[in-house]
């Protein structure tokens, strides 16, 4: 698997590069990707998915469905556009995933949710071609690399909230991170000027992980003008395992424990400011790589939303959003690697009965840059998230 990497790595500097269905080309270092799974509503207030004034159905907040009334469910989708230059090379590609899944059911001791969301990111693909010389005698030929990187990490988690008080919440979640990545190199040749076929090679393998993740959050109303909330994440060792046909040997990760600090302010009854920050040691995995490090990070972000506008004639909100995130994996001699996006987002409320809501759509647009010594990528992306009530 290290082997794999490091190979690539090397074709991408030396060689023109045209990859597709990616997020990012810097998931190829170290364990891949970090994403946070949060809704459009977060994603357009730039916030670290935590600290959002009422009941929500978050993977990353775990008290945040304690004000739930009503069982929902939410999901979200991700699209993204992007192009990259440095290293002599340069392209563009796209990609779309799903961020997260939740489910939220209150009964009389709390509210009990389900959540899938994704941690690591690890999908992407780069390809090279070049003229060289086959047999030493003049013959060309076109040979064609493609290194191709297929998966990820996402957590499951089962969990309760409830409120203690009228003014504190608390919640507890427990799950696992699973996943399955595979990886292929394969060179192609055009060996037409040799007058025989040349075969494709290929190897690559495919690897499942494993681990365990547990997550320990509270929340609190100061008053009728201030909500704050954080949150502890805890993840055992990730196991990486080979399947039967993968010659790779089986190894350990020490995932980061992690912190999340958020708070709204209520600036006026239609005006409301967000600040979130995130801390991760993922310098725990430091040294367990052979082409990248790892650091740790300390991410934050911020917005506004003005909740007085009518679309259709729904209810909605107004969203502007900044936020600023390293990125823990880097390479010797370069710069350390960060994304860093602005962003505008809409919600609406689509169905409402009484004060209770019960469907809601929320949009998020960011345009963003992803940096890395003289790497550079820029991207737009579009977040789109559906709540749904009282089903």
């Amino acid at each position: 698997m290290r082997t794999l990497r490091s190979g690539f790595l090397a074709l991408l500097v030396l060689a023109a590069a045209a990859p597709a269905h990616a997020q990012s080309l810097l998931s190829s270092r170290g364990l891949g990707l970090p994403l946070v799974a949060t809704d459009g509503r977060g994603v357009a207030l730039g916030s670290m998915g935590i600290g959002l004034i009422g009941g929500e159905l978050s993977v990353v907040d775990p008290a945040a469905a304690a004000r739930l009334r009503i069982p929902s469910v939410g999901f979200s989708f991700q699209t993204s556009w992007a192009d990259f230059e440095g290293d002599g090379a340069a392209g563009d590609f796209s990609g779309t995933r799903f961020p997260y899944i939740s489910l939220g059911y209150p009964a009389t001791f709390g509210t009990v949710t389900v959540s899938f969301g994704g941690l690591l990111d690890q999908r992407w693909t780069s390809s090279s071609t070049e003229r060289i010389d086959l047999d030493g005698q003049g013959s060309m030929g076109v040979v064609t690399d493609e290194f191709q990187s297929d998966g990820g990490i996402s957590s499951v988690r089962l969990g309760l909230a409830r409120s203690l008080t009228d003014n504190v919440d608390v919640g507890l979640q427990i799950g696992r991170n699973i996943g399955d990545v595979s990886r292929v190199f394969t060179r192609s040749f055009d060996s037409l000027d040799v007058g025989s076929t040349l075969p494709t090679f290929q190897i690559g393998g495919r690897w499942s992980y494993r681990g365990w993740i547990a997550s320990l959050g509270a929340a609190a109303d100061l008053g009728d003008i201030l909500h704050v909330a954080a949150a502890y994440t805890w993840s055992s060792d990730l196991d990486a395992l080979p399947d039967e046909n993968t010659a790779g040997a089986e190894a350990t990760f020490a995932l980061p424990d992690e912190i999340r600090v958020g708070a709204t302010a209520v600036l006026s009854p239609q005006l409301r400011a967000v600040l979130g920050m995130h801390r991760a040691g993922w310098s725990s995995v430091d040294g367990s790589f052979d082409d990248s490090g790892a650091r740790d990070t300390f991410a934050w972000g911020g917005g506004v939303e003005w909740g007085g506008a009518s679309i259709l004639g729904k209810p909605s909100q107004l969203r502007l959003g900044y936020r600023d995130t390293p990125l823990p994996f880097t390479t010797d001699g370069a710069a350390d690697p960060g994304e860093s996006a602005f962003s505008a987002g809409l919600g609406m409320d689509l169905l409402t009965s009484g004060e209770v809501l019960l469907a809601r759509l929320d949009l998020a647009l960011e345009r963003g840059m992803r940096q890395a010594g003289g790497f550079e990528e820029r991207f737009w992306r579009l977040a789109t998230s559906v709540r749904l009530s009282g089903f």
